[in-house]
């Protein structure tokens, strides 16, 4: 019997429909909360497409950008592999058989919305992407734990959007120059 560790290096070039269907795993795994948990253990963990560093730099660039977070990534990921056509499949890898489900659960609601059983189901649902983000978070953000430099602009950007109740664009209009900054002037590693 022989142990097999896993590999670092990249992964192949995933085609259009392999695309869509680790975009539609994603969403269905995780439907009702908790895609950017699923969507760091598929791309990265899982199908090796994206380093952690390019994970967290592709989804910041999808959050920044305007429109639904997980659209924009899946348009970044397809679009970096496949090009518009990869752009198209993982969007509709994403949305396509949630769409169908959302508007058979919305029919459904409409019915029932006061049995208490399913009541119940949703508060677990919810407990779950909870549970499922904090889980996407401490992984991705592990490293970010050591350096003091990271958790400062982490407590004043959490400052200033929760505390002081400035919009986000304040709070990055405010915190990105002296960031660019702190990163410029800190040595290289590597």
């Amino acid at each position: 019997m022989t142990l097999s560790l896993p590999t670092t290096e990249p992964a192949a070039r995933p085609g259009l429909v392999e695309l869509a269907l680790v975009f539609n795993k994603m969403t269905l795994a995780s439907f009702g909360g908790g895609l950017s948990a699923w969507a760091q253990r598929l791309i990265v963990e899982d199908k090796r497409w994206l380093s952690d560093e390019e994970f967290l730099s592709a989804y910041t660039l999808a959050r920044v950008m305007p429109g639904a977070n997980q659209i924009n990534f899946a348009i970044y990921v397809g679009n970096r592999f496949q090009g518009v056509p990869g752009a198209v499949a993982a969007v509709l890898g994403l949305t396509g058989i949630p769409f169908c489900i959302i508007v058979a659960l919305g029919y459904a609601y409409v019915h029932y919305h006061s049995t208490p059983a399913l009541q119940d189901i949703l508060r677990g649902i919810a407990a779950g992407a909870i549970g499922l983000t904090f889980s996407m978070g401490l992984k991705t953000g592990e490293k970010f734990f050591r350096q003091p430099v990271a958790l400062v602009f982490a407590a004043l950007a959490f400052a200033g959007s929760i505390m002081l109740r400035m919009p986000l664009l304040a709070v990055l209009a405010i915190l990105i120059p002296p960031a660019f900054l702190v990163a410029w002037r800190r040595p290289s590693r590597g």
